[in-house]
């Protein structure tokens, strides 16, 4: 195997120093690391034919190393979290990989690092961290501070720079969606239409005023703005609110407002009611893709879903559960004509689907399954899909065995290559080393009319220490 090159190392040595006397100092901390040997092959959509696919092979080394600090303050609640994951592609070497933007052979990123403060009803984040919502997942190296009152009323605000995959130890992960990481191969080649805005910094802030558990009721209202170059590139504004008090109705509702376009992004409302021996829901949600103003589909092509789902949940006293959902969506096709880029003839496609689904589990002792059936019929075709599970605990849980076959029958509308019976079964044995180690092995094989023959191979190794 080829040695990680000294920009990795250099990298992880770097985050090892800062990171060192601040757990050397911690009351208790914990360390988690997982590592995958990971074998399979990609679909080449060049020098491809249907009925001769090229297959790309994939031989990937990747690491995880995961610190987490707590009481690094005597008496103080001060602690730290971060996970850091080195990679490398044996397969791939670093001349192929240069010719694609946001492609790396081998490198490092860290997927989060902060320190975090709690005092009172304050609580404070300070390096890079997760941002979670209605409307989108996002990373950024700034600062977050949020108050909670005890009378269950508070308020945060965050600021920093997004996280993107052309950054110091940074993810693509985290890019925002239809756009590049990079224009550096195209700026240097002088190809029209460069963007060296690229790589520039991406600002980033926003505030939520929050209610938590009040009489059963936790809502917030949010506000996030990013800029590149002086200029918005997302700003959206969000609701959420949710009710429940243990059995008996409870409900949610959010909307993710996008404010350059004026209209919602995203929505979801949900009523259910719970018993002791069957649930019932019922769902509404308008679905669209949270793009950068940079990206060319967020002018070009603007496609929401709405969604309405009803479900019904049976869990009788035994072993076995069952589940029945019905679901209906619309699709609805806005194309930019004005822009004309493309010209697309959805003619011959209807707007909606109808289908549902049904299900049931069983658990006894070491032994689990479940199996659901599928089926959804209208825009963009047909499909039926049958996913049977099980697995069995050996021993006191030491070793375990899991399995899982999945067929479908597809028709789609849009891709005469996605047509007819698709197979595939993954088979995942875990065996515990010790109370802190665990060795796994995952095989998995596809068989299908699209890429005929698809082959995985995982090897995972997990270590979790806490002193």
């Amino acid at each position: 195997m080829r040695r990680a090159p000294r920009r990795v190392l250099a990298r992880a040595g770097a985050l090892a120093v800062v990171l060192g006397p601040a757990l050397a100092s911690a009351s208790a901390f914990q360390v988690e690391a997982r590592t995958e040997a990971q074998a399979y092959q990609l679909r080449s959509y060049r020098q491809s034919t249907p009925s001769e696919p090229v297959l790309l092979p994939r031989r990937r080394i990747v690491q995880y190393l995961g610190l987490t600090g707590y009481e690094l303050v005597t008496g103080q609640d001060v602690g730290f979290e971060s996970s850091l994951r080195l990679f490398a592609d044996l397969g791939l070497p670093r001349g192929e990989a240069a010719k694609i933007d946001g492609l790396r052979s081998e490198d490092a990123d860290l997927l989060y690092a902060f320190v975090r403060y709690g005092v009172g009803g304050v609580e404070g984040k300070l390096g890079r961290q997760l941002y979670v919502d209605v409307a989108d997942i996002l990373a950024f190296d700034g600062l977050s501070v949020r108050y909670m009152s005890r009378l269950g009323v508070g308020a945060e605000v965050y600021g920093g720079l997004w996280v993107k995959g052309a950054g110091f130890l940074s993810s693509s992960v985290y890019q925002p969606d239809g756009t590049r990481e990079s224009d550096v191969r195209r700026l240097d080649q002088g190809v029209p239409g460069a963007d060296p805005s690229l790589t520039a910094l991406e600002p980033l802030y926003g505030a939520k005023l929050l209610l938590e558990n009040v009489g059963g009721l936790a809502a917030s209202l949010g506000y996030r703005r990013a800029m590149v170059d002086g200029k918005t590139d997302i700003e959206r504004a969000t609701v959420e609110a949710r009710y429940g008090r243990g059995l008996g109705l409870s409900a949610l509702a959010g909307v993710d407002f996008d404010l350059l376009r004026r209209q919602a992004a995203q929505a979801r409302a949900q009523v259910r009611w719970d018993g002791e021996v069957l649930a019932v829901s019922g769902e509404a949600l308008r679905l669209s893709p949270v793009f950068s103003a940079d990206s060319i589909w967020y002018w070009f092509a603007y496609a929401p879903r709405d969604e309405a789902r009803v479900r019904l949940d049976v869990f009788p006293r035994g072993v076995l559960r069952y589940y029945a959902q019905a679901v209906g969506s619309r699709y609805h096709t806005v194309i930019n004509d004005t822009l004309q880029l493309a010209k697309v003839d959805l003619s011959g496609q209807r707007s909606s689907t109808l289908g549902g689904s049904v299900g049931a589990s069983l658990r006894r002792e070491r032994f689990r399954s479940a199996l659901d059936v599928t089926y959804r019929e209208g825009y963009g075709g047909s499909q039926l899909w049958a996913d049977l599970t099980a697995g069995y605990g050996f021993g006191e849980g030491r070793f375990t065995l899991d399995g899982r076959l999945s067929a479908a029958r597809i028709r789609d509308g849009f891709n005469p290559l996605l047509a007819g019976n698709f197979l595939g079964t993954q088979v995942w044995a875990s065996q515990a080393l010790s109370r802190a180690a665990r060795l796994s092995l995952v095989l998995e094989n596809n068989v299908n009319p699209f890429t005929r023959w698809d082959s995985k191979v995982f090897f995972l190794f997990d270590l979790k220490a806490s002193l």
